[in-house]
């Protein structure tokens, strides 16, 4: 196993898009794998798994659909495929997200992980092929190339299997590469945008655009160093990766109830590490709920009678199902203000 750590780091932003590969990369296991952006249409918490068979195929139902899912994690496990071949069960899939893909004739599948994917550019000139035999006596046939990708000095570089048409998907369900057929009812890129979606007040939830969001953790509150004298939505400050990481709480900067003071708060809120305008700040949240594509065309404007009404305050639109759309500028600002 290659047993190294993903820190959700986003890698781009050093390479040109004539010499990299934008791609979504997620853990299984103790593996880090990626699959070309265009071929990830959706993320969202992964439901019981029913009906898994060897080598972790199986299904699962989203709402009035059937999908097919490919379970890496029990091919890479031995324990777990010792445990679950030729068994009809529902797998545990508490805490893990399904990545949605679709196969070249277009029908929907998934793929359980075990965190948030993340979205970086990879070198061209990281990539390289796996070796035979690696790939043979890990169990790892199924993949061809990996990028080998520099995170700091003294650190083993990190090491992501390239998932694509060759790959274990496209030789059993024919998984596209980076040009996937839409599904029916997507609009082009040019109209879309891929956002996180988080829970916010109590039906309503707050979209983030995806490739701000570098990290994803999980705190409690006594691993917060408190900061005093500053706004009550500022909780104080995180150690992420040796730096101190401001923590705010970006539902009460909204206008909502401090989380920690809420009645049905979570034991430990999700931090989502998101990068402002040159500046990294942590953002409290009660529940991640999926990474979706939104079309922009089906922006509105914001009631204005809308409460709490600061929130209009850091919102560009709101979409469908009382989907809001941040203005990220609108809070960076607010946020350096609080510096000065």
């Amino acid at each position: 196993m290659l047993n190294t750590p993903f820190p959700f780091k986003r890698l781009s932003g050093t390479v040109s898009e004539s010499d990299s590969l934008r791609v979504v990369v997620f853990v299984i296991a103790d593996y880090l794998f990626a699959l070309p952006v265009g071929a990830v249409l959706k993320v969202i918490a992964c439901p019981p798994i029913s009906s898994t068979v060897e080598n972790g195929i199986g299904m699962v139902d989203l709402g009035a659909q059937t999908i097919t899912i490919v379970d890496l994690r029990q091919k890479l496990i031995p324990q777990v495929q010792i445990q679950q071949t030729h068994q009809v069960s529902a797998v545990d899939t508490s805490g893990r997200f399904l990545l949605l893909t679709q196969t070249r004739t277009g029908e929907l599948c998934g793929i359980p992980v075990d965190k948030p994917p993340a979205l970086i550019d990879i070198p061209l000139s990281a990539v390289r092929p796996v070796p035979w035999s690696y790939r043979q006596v890990a169990e790892l046939n199924f993949v061809s190339h990996m990028a080998v990708l520099s995170v700091a000095p003294n650190e083993e570089p990190l090491k992501v299997l390239l998932l694509g048409m060759n790959q274990i998907l496209a030789d059993k369900l024919g998984l596209p590469g980076t040009t996937p057929t839409l599904a029916p009812g997507l609009t082009s890129c040019e109209q879309r945008q891929r956002f996180l979606r988080f829970s916010l007040g109590d039906r309503g939830s707050g979209l983030l655009p995806f490739h701000s969001v570098v990290d994803t953790i999980h705190i409690a509150s006594s691993e917060i160093s408190p900061a005093p004298a500053l706004p009550s939505w500022i909780l104080g400050f995180y150690n992420w990766q040796g730096q101190m990481l401001r923590l705010v709480d970006l539902e009460h900067l909204l206008g909502y109830a401090p989380l920690f003071k809420r009645q049905s708060r979570p034991e430990k809120p999700i931090v989502l590490v998101v990068e402002l305008q040159n500046q990294v700040v942590g953002f409290l949240v009660a529940h991640v709920l999926d990474v979706e594509w939104q079309d922009l065309q089906q922006t509105q404007s914001a009631p204005t009678d809308f409460s709490p009404n600061k929130l209009l305050n850091f919102v560009r639109g709101i979409l469908p199902s009382d989907r809001w759309i941040l203005d990220t500028k609108a809070i960076a600002q607010t946020l350096q203000w609080q510096t000065h």
